[in-house]
């Protein structure tokens, strides 16, 4: 009857740790898959946002440059950053600005070799005001991918302060009983003696 009882307590405290192990192993996953996301967010930032964002600037430069000068090596170079940009993800909003865009600059060069002035800056302007809606959807998302990062790290922050509370319970318990004695474990031994 004495070993059942210290088998029981034994197995009391066995099953206490891996539940906190579990747990801990649990949480080490999750974390795992923040970090992923966070880096997919970091880089939907970069890839995503920024450098579509300097490919609009470009557009844009290059357009007002060819307005100014003429159009010595804008058009190839406005053709190669339309191409670059279309590589990058575009959300809906995004494509039909997009599409919107690229419509206004085919009829912008189509009323520029025909010399219609008056339609030309009309298409120049509908162009500038594409390319500056696009640039605000780059902002509205950039914001929104910055603010799923923050929720990650927050997410992270609360997950290490519970894993870490449950590693000091681990130890507390470990160094509780390494501090009792074999007499601890058999509580049928402590009642014989009264």
């Amino acid at each position: 009857m004495k070993s059942f009882f210290r088998i029981k307590t034994k197995f009391k405290v066995c099953c206490l740790f891996i539940v906190i192990i579990v747990l801990v192993l649990l949480n080490n996953l999750r974390e795992r898959k923040s970090i992923n996301r966070l880096d997919h967010s970091i880089s939907a930032i970069y890839q995503d946002r920024l450098l579509p964002a300097t490919y609009l600037y470009g557009i844009a430069n290059h357009l007002y440059e060819q307005r100014l000068m003429g159009s010595d090596g804008h058009p190839a170079a406005i053709d190669s950053l339309v191409t670059v940009y279309e590589r990058t993800y575009l959300t809906p909003d995004e494509k039909k600005q997009w599409v919107s865009f690229k419509d206004h600059l085919a009829r912008y060069r189509a009323t520029a070799a025909a010399g219609d002035t008056l339609a030309m800056m009309r298409e120049f302007q509908l162009t500038i005001n594409n390319l500056n809606a696009l640039s605000s959807i780059q902002i509205g998302e950039g914001k929104l991918l910055q603010t799923d990062s923050k929720s990650i790290v927050s997410g992270s922050t609360l997950s290490s302060k519970l894993e870490l509370t449950l590693l000091i319970i681990l130890g507390v318990l470990a160094i509780v009983l390494l501090g009792l004695t074999e007499k601890a474990f058999n509580p049928a031994e402590h009642q014989s003696l009264n």
